[in-house]
């Protein structure tokens, strides 16, 4: 929980600055993190993240957080001594850790082996007493170690030895508690004390005091000592001032007193997020300051209402990490991580101000008017009115009473040529002028306005859930448009576009149209086979600024590469790029490079790079699917959010190209865990050890879950073996003896192989009976005793094999009645013990055969008896995902395992019953007459919606069902015309129409008439109110009639 508070000081970047919020992730929890304490941070050589706590040492690989217990021997450590104070990753691989009363501890983690240096009253070599609160490292590896009473020691790790420097003049040290310790660019070593500043000179023997005009140091804690990228050294104190040495000043300055800013808690830390920023973490947040001048920008502070905040107020620890990224821990807030190149994509979260319009950032529509303001439709707060910054200028309340704007969830806004500006609800067309008074309300449909859009005629377009309108100003008022020959276009309508030349082109759930300049009636676009839309449902559309023409579909995104009349012929470009299969994300935009957007998505059509948006690039809005999106006149991008507004500025993206390095986060051999050694070295399994196992790591710390691997083991594995985030363990077993190398790669966030690949040798050693000599001595002896043994043997195989045959039978008879009961269990779901989709594809065909003959040939047909068919019926309980987010899983598994039962109750054992998937049953009625279909579909509906459902902790609950069938053969005409799958799709679709119409219903295809079989297969393509409307389907319906069997999709 966390948030964001701005200093009147931080006005001087701007107003829209001040809305670039930082976004944090958090990292771990209190099991992982003891208390949420994070006391130092650094990343090593390799890339590890290692985080200091109260409990001891935790290493985090962008997956888990494993914790270390300071030292491997057997010796009882007392209370308290894990605390980590300081933390260092040396040069050579090791880690450095200060502890509050055990001294100073080395740690290999490439060894996992652990050396403690302890005060020894008896040793003046040894260390020195007292907490180790510092830790640096000169170039030539010279250690040097701050203690709090017991001064500076340096250490030599060639000798092992520690020389001391303690407070006097002798030394020139000021104090003898030494607080934090910093070596600049220069060589130079700063020590930090309890009473002002020191500075040791490279190739110095002694300590020199600094002091500054004006103000005595000597009365201050010198807690923070850091330089930014300029070369600036930059001094922190516990009082909370701040100070600053340029690179050629011989003198200290002041930036800032704590007491005169009112500031005096303690600076700690300090990171260069980029040349044009520092963040200094203090006890009350983190600082954002100018490095040119020291100026405070803002502060960022916990905020429960900023849940992307800082989570804890104490930042103690900042670490830049080799990616770039900067890691924040604290007292209290545990470990955070926040990306600062997110230069290009940053989130217009919601205002404070609960009075406000955007209190909850939920935006359905987005307007800029040709004066600059930009108008946002809410979801239940009416109309925000912005500045071109994004701050709130005005409001457009909803309204109680007839007459007025009554508000609800505003899906459309556009401005008219003459000014007006149109804003579209749920239930009405409103009119205002951009003063925001109200002119006109009109009625559109019975459906939510879905988008609104004004062409270059100064006509208003009106995407409905019923349909498409048009708004002639000479007429005032909606016209509804029908499809060519006068046909009824229903359900929803998408998405909208003009061309050049003045046509129309409109996406919906029923494909793509095209209204000619002038026309009146809307022309479906039609394809070749293979050459047109991967799928029906159109989602976006986009006429880009080179004149070409994107489509976005269920199935991905398309390129139109030539229409000819009534045929067009699109490029399939997702599917192209493997990544069909899912929408590319509706909200189509181009930028000045001809990039195209969405709010999931960027692909470059120049190179064909595809880079899926997520929270680690900015993208962390909620869901984005409104289609509420604009492009700025000053070429940024909006998409509104149910969390927020994605602002877009493409100049600034910068696609993610880090190459992370591999690890190995665990190697285990015969099930023991052991250290990997160094890069490099050879991992040996001795005789005996067979199985090894390794968990490697990309780190990737960005977007974890995405990353993908590979690997091999070669000499054993012939192709690369591919493993996702989440089983990132190459493991084997019962390896021969010999030489392997174990080859592993992983990719980034964005899928790019990084080429920092991860090679182990391995050596499995043979046992003394692998060996050649003792293979051949063996087979020596084997030679002089085969003749003896094969006459007492044979013998004995004579007396033995009637019984080894009766064995054999007993056997055989066994693995015959496992096999039945692995095949039946293969075949079954084992939550609601239904049928699986396998079991239905094993099954099915024969089926269909046996209905399909009693129709083929006249003779057939006549002597075909009622009761022969075969009934799809598709099941689907209403609102599932409700029992899921009020009860649990847990309860959602509960109603599912009870389905069968109640299914039982209405069907026969004879009818086959199939989980479909999720809460969705496909039951195939064998041998039923198709006229007793709807008989069946009612009993099963009124089963369902009058159980009550038991869950595990004793309450029930009630669910209603919807569902759709179909008949088959569907036209007794031509019963091989429409495949089984065909008629299941069918029988969906009725159910889906179910869906839409309310749910707790049934509907269903009885029969379909056709002259010819191509018209038969065109019907079943097209939507099923279009075919109903024809009169050669006949549908069955709970309530519905059949001319308005509505579009089969159900709005998610």
């Amino acid at each position: 929980m966390m948030a964001l508070a701005v200093s009147a000081r931080g006005q001087a970047l701007g107003p829209a600055h001040v809305l670039v919020e930082p976004r944090f992730e958090a990292v771990g929890d209190v099991a992982s993190i003891t208390d949420g304490v994070v006391s130092a941070l650094a990343q090593d050589g390799r890339g590890f993240i290692w985080i200091g706590t109260t409990a001891g040492l935790v290493r985090f690989d962008g997956y888990q957080l494993r914790t270390y217990q300071l030292g491997n021997d057997s010796r009882k450590t007392p209370s308290g001594t894990s605390f980590v104070r300081s933390l260092l990753a040396s040069q050579e691989g090791v880690l450095w850790i200060g502890t509050e009363s055990d001294g100073l501890a080395r740690f290999d983690p490439q060894t996992d082996r652990w050396t403690f240096f302890r005060s020894k009253p008896d040793d003046p070599q040894a260390l020195a007493p007292g907490t180790v609160r510092a830790l640096a490292q000169a170039l030539d590896g010279t250690l040097w170690v701050g203690t709090i009473g017991g001064g500076l020691d340096r250490f030599d790790p060639a000798t092992g030895q520690f020389t001391h420097f303690r407070q006097g003049a002798a030394s020139g040290l000021p104090d003898d508690r030494i607080q934090t310790l910093f070596f600049d660019s220069h060589g130079d070593l700063w020590v930090g004390t309890w009473n002002g500043l020191a500075r040791l000179r490279k190739g110095a023997d002694r300590f020199e005091t600094l002091q500054v005009e004006g103000r005595p140091l000597g009365e201050r804690i010198i807690t923070l000592l850091a330089e930014s990228p300029d070369g600036h050294l930059w001094v922190g104190t516990q009082q909370g001032d701040l100070l600053r040495l340029g690179k050629e000043s011989p003198r200290l300055q002041w930036v800032e007193l704590g007491e005169q800013s009112g500031r005096r808690d303690t600076l700690y830390a300090m990171v260069a997020p980029d040349p044009q920023r520092l963040w200094m973490a203090r006890a009350s947040g983190i600082e954002e300051r100018d490095p040119a001048s020291g100026r405070l920008l803002r502060r960022l502070q916990h905020d429960t209402r900023r849940p992307w905040g800082l989570a804890g107020n104490d930042a103690r620890a900042l670490v830049k990490d080799a990616a770039g990224w900067i890691w924040v821990g604290s007292y209290g807030g545990g470990l955070q991580l926040h990306n600062p190149a997110n230069a290009g994509l940053w989130v217009r979260h919601s205002d404070l101000d609960e009075r406000s319009p955007l209190a909850q950032a939920d935006v359905r529509s987005i307007l800029q008017l040709r004066s600059g303001a930009i108008w946002m439709g809410t979801n239940e707060r009416g109309v925000a009115i912005l500045d071109r910054d994004l701050h709130l200028q005005g409001h457009i309340a909803p309204q109680e009473g007839s007459g007025g704007f009554r508000g609800g969830r505003v899906g459309g806004l556009a401005q008219t040529p003459d000014g007006q500006v149109w804003v579209g609800t749920d239930t009405a067309l409103y009119r205002f002028n951009e003063a925001r008074q109200l002119l006109g309300q009109y009625a559109a449909g019975k459906g939510r306005i879905r988008r609104l859009m004004a062409d270059s005629a100064g006509r208003l377009w009106v995407a409905t859930q019923d349909g498409l309108f048009r708004y002639d100003p000479g007429q005032d008022r909606l016209q509804r448009m029908a499809l060519s020959g006068g046909r009824k276009l229903s359900g929803d309508v998408n998405a909208l576009a003009e061309d050049p030349d003045g046509r129309l082109w409109m996406g919906g759930e029923g494909g793509l149209y095209l209204l000619p300049k002038g026309g009146e009636e809307l022309e479906e676009l039609r394809s070749p086979a293979g050459a047109g839309l991967s799928n029906h449902s159109v989602l976006g559309l986009l006429l880009d600024r080179q004149g070409r023409f994107w489509v976005d579909t269920a199935a991905g995104l398309h390129k139109l590469q030539r229409w000819e009349g009534q045929e067009a012929l699109f490029d399939r470009v997702s599917e192209r790029h493997g990544l069909g299969g899912k929408a590319f994300g509706a909200n189509l935009m181009d930028d000045e490079q001809g990039r195209i957007w969405t709010h999931r998505a960027v692909f470059d059509p120049k190179t064909g790079s595809h880079h899926e948006l997520s929270a680690a690039d900015g993208a962390a809005f909620g869901t984005g699917w409104f289609r509420a999106y604009t492009r700025l006149q000053d070429g940024r991008m909006l998409i509104g959010g149910s969390k927020g507004v994605l602002v877009i500025d493409a100049s600034r993206f910068k696609p993610w190209t880090y190459q992370p390095p591999l690890v190995v986060s665990e190697l285990r051999i015969a099930g023991e865990r052991t250290s990997p050694g160094p890069v490099g070295h050879t991992v040996v399994l001795q005789s005996g050890q067979r199985d090894v196992s390794v968990d490697f790591a990309a780190l990737d710390f960005s977007h974890p879950a995405v990353l993908k691997y590979r690997y091999r083991l070669q000499g054993y594995d012939k192709d690369w073996i591919l493993s996702e985030a989440s089983q990132r363990t190459a493991s084997y077993t019962n390896l021969d003896p010999g030489r392997y190398l174990l080859q592993v790669q992983g990719s980034n966030r964005v899928g790019q192989w990084s080429p920092h690949e991860l090679l182990i040798p391995l050596h499995v050693l043979p046992a003394w009976w692998q060996t050649w000599w003792a293979r051949l001595g063996g087979v020596l002896l084997g030679l002089l005793g085969i003749y003896g043994i094969v006459q007492i043997r044979t013998g004995y195989l004579r007396r033995a094999q009637v019984v080894l045959e009766a064995r054999v039978r007993e056997r055989t008879h066994e693995l015959l009645t496992l096999s039945q009961a692995l095949k039946e269990a293969s075949l079954t779901d084992p939550l609601t013990g239904l049928r699986n989709r396998r079991f239905l594809a094993q099954h099915i065909e024969s089926d269909i055969n046996s209905v399909v003959r009693g129709y083929e040939g006249e003779v057939q047909r006549m002597a075909r008896e009622p009761g022969q068919d075969m009934v799809f019926f598709m099941v689907d309980l209403d609102h599932f995902k409700q029992v899921n987010d009020d009860y649990g899983h847990a309860a959602g598994d509960a109603v599912l395992a009870q389905m069968q039962a109640l299914l039982r109750q209405v069907f026969r054992d004879a009818d086959y019953l199939i989980r479909w998937g999720g809460e969705e049953f496909l039951v195939v009625a064998r041998n039923t007459d198709r006229h007793h279909a709807a008989e069946l579909a009612e009993r099963a509906r009124r089963t369902l919606s009058r159980y009550d459902f038991q869950l595990d902790d004793g309450r029930t609950l009630r669910r209603t069902c919807s569902l759709g069938f179909a008949a088959f053969p569907l036209s007794t005409k031509f019963p091989r015309g429409l495949d089984w799958s065909t008629v299941v799709d069918l029988a969906d679709a009725a159910l889906y129409a179910v869906k839409r119409a309310g749910r707790d219903g049934w509907l269903g295809l009885v029969s379909a008439e056709a002259d010819t079989l191509e018209e038969l297969r065109e019907w079943s393509r097209r939507p099923l109110a279009e075919w109903a409307a024809t009169g050669r389907l006949k549908v069955a319906g709970s309530g519905q009639q059949p001319d308005a069997v509505p579009a089969a999709r159900a709005e998610a």
